[in-house]
């Protein structure tokens, strides 16, 4: 199926969404680095068609701008006709949100999502920092435990849950990496430290191999910085490089924001595991700029400096590997 068709079925990402079955993308001329590695992982796998849209759960990743408690109403407007396109047609979804600044800001947020989120599960712990990171979790999510992560040498603390949506489970943390003044060397130490706590975490026994480590890394992707203005810059290092093997690094359109419609550079991704990529995996991508723009014409302002990505999971079914779902477990909460 053409991807844009994909896209079109599942959600509204952008034309470059990553995605599990598409054509033959070996034999395109000069296809990226980063899309031959995900071909190459990909191939050895039974080539099973993608579930009906009604099997898939979404998560949302969306750095807010230090959402606070003097939010303007068309911030407020903006977020929520924002979420309102990233979230269209999302069956089971999880918003994991970056620099929420406070318990205001949490509750403000929450207010922002779908039914004024009245029936959301809401995972936040304020702290002085204005930068926190949160996970919101829509009906038919079940949080398992959740919480900060207090690791030396990571500013803002990422926050951590384990989730159970039909017969697919795995462990999601928000993370928002140093900007340090563009210091590439300050952002790819924190996840270097991230990192190390997901795999000390995987090789516990029993534990579930499955993690989506969401946010702003402000990092690009090998193929991102090509398209970034800060493409030329050497120190500002792939976030491959920091990433290490059993995880993979997808979105690589620009996220962060250059003026009211404009783009920059890109920050914002999934690092997902290979376990959760061969199973669970099904697309992920920028959500659509051009709708998120139109949302803030009407709202009368702008929602936040990032534009927010999306990736959809199978919640049931078999995997890529062809096999059923099957529920892990959460080890991590004990």
């Amino acid at each position: 199926m053409p991807r844009v068709l994909l896209v079109l079925l599942f959600f509204s990402f952008s034309a470059r969404a990553q995605y599990v079955g598409a054509a033959p993308v070996e034999r395109q001329d000069g296809l990226p680095d980063l899309y031959r590695d995900l071909w190459r992982r990909l191939k050895a796998l039974r080539p099973t068609p993608p579930p009906p849209p009604g099997e898939l759960g979404r998560i949302v990743s969306w750095n807010v701008q230090t959402l606070g408690k003097k939010a303007s109403k068309s911030k407020k407007d903006a977020l929520r006709y924002g979420l309102g396109r990233a979230l269209i047609g999302a069956g089971p979804a999880v918003l994991a949100a970056q620099e929420v600044a406070n318990d205001k800001g949490a509750e403000t947020l929450t207010r922002q999502l779908p039914g004024e989120g009245r029936d959301w599960t809401v995972s936040f712990l304020d702290t002085s920092d204005a930068m926190n990171n949160a996970i919101f979790t829509s009906p038919g999510v079940k949080l398992n435990c959740s919480g900060n992560l207090m690791l030396e040498g990571v500013r803002h603390p990422p926050h951590m849950a384990h989730l159970t949506v039909g017969g697919a489970d795995f462990t999601l943390l928000s993370v928002h990496l140093s900007y340090d003044k563009g210091d590439a060397d300050s952002s790819a130490a924190e996840l270097k430290l991230i990192m190390s706590w997901v795999r000390t975490q995987a090789a516990k026994p029993g534990a579930d191999p499955d993690f989506v480590i969401a946010g702003d890394f402000n990092l690009a992707t090998s193929r991102g910085k090509a398209l970034s203005a800060r493409s030329e810059e050497r120190s500002w290092t792939p976030l491959e490089d920091s990433l290490g093997a059993g995880f993979i690094a997808l979105v690589d359109e620009p996220t962060s924001r250059h003026g009211r419609e404009g783009v920059a550079n890109n920050y914002d991704h999934f690092l997902v595991s290979d376990d959760f990529l061969n199973e669970e995996f099904v697309v992920a991508g920028a959500v659509d700029t051009a709708e998120v723009v139109a949302a803030e014409k009407q709202a009368g302002g702008r929602a936040s400096d990032h534009f927010p990505i999306a990736l959809s999971f199978r919640q049931a079914g078999a995997g890529r590997d062809g096999k059923p779902l099957v529920l892990d477990g959460a080890a991590i909460c004990k």
